[in-house]
């Protein structure tokens, strides 16, 4: 004897099948997407060795203050994205950030050298904290 005809029950079985793919495919997007940090990162990559590209001597302090501009701005907002999963980089960050926006302050009332010492010296200070940064976020921005 053949079981009785139930038109719903089809459709009930229909459903995982039809369910578990949704299910399946947002595991896969949640495992495999990279941290919202990482764009704020390579954003801030790019001015850091932007910054080390300025030409003081040919185009003045104020082009060292435009891409510190730019350095600050990345920073705060890569900082303001990752700094509860790297919280001592971006604090040796925004240091570093902060002792060269003082040293190109403080340099344009210097003598040229003494500038030129105390800047270069903060940039350095900036490029490191940043590599250090690059190093340590790179496992998980690749």
């Amino acid at each position: 004897m053949r079981p009785a005809h139930r038109p719903g029950a089809r459709r009930w079985l229909l459903l995982p099948a039809a369910v578990l793919p949704l299910v399946l495919s947002g595991l896969a997007a949640g495992c495999s997407s990279t941290p919202s940090y990482c764009t704020a990162a390579t954003n801030l990559k790019t001015s850091v060795s932007n910054l080390g590209d300025v030409d003081v001597a040919k185009n003045g302090l104020n082009s060292l203050q435009t891409a510190l501009t730019s350095v600050t701005n990345n920073a705060n907002t890569f900082a303001s994205e990752a700094k509860s999963a790297f919280p001592s980089q971006t604090t040796a960050l925004q240091n570093s950030v902060s002792g060269l926006d003082s040293a190109v302050k403080s340099a344009k009332g210097e003598p040229a050298l003494t500038a030129v010492s105390a800047v270069v010296s903060a940039v350095t200070q900036v490029k490191n904290s940043a590599s250090s940064l690059q190093s340590a976020i790179s496992s998980k921005c690749s």
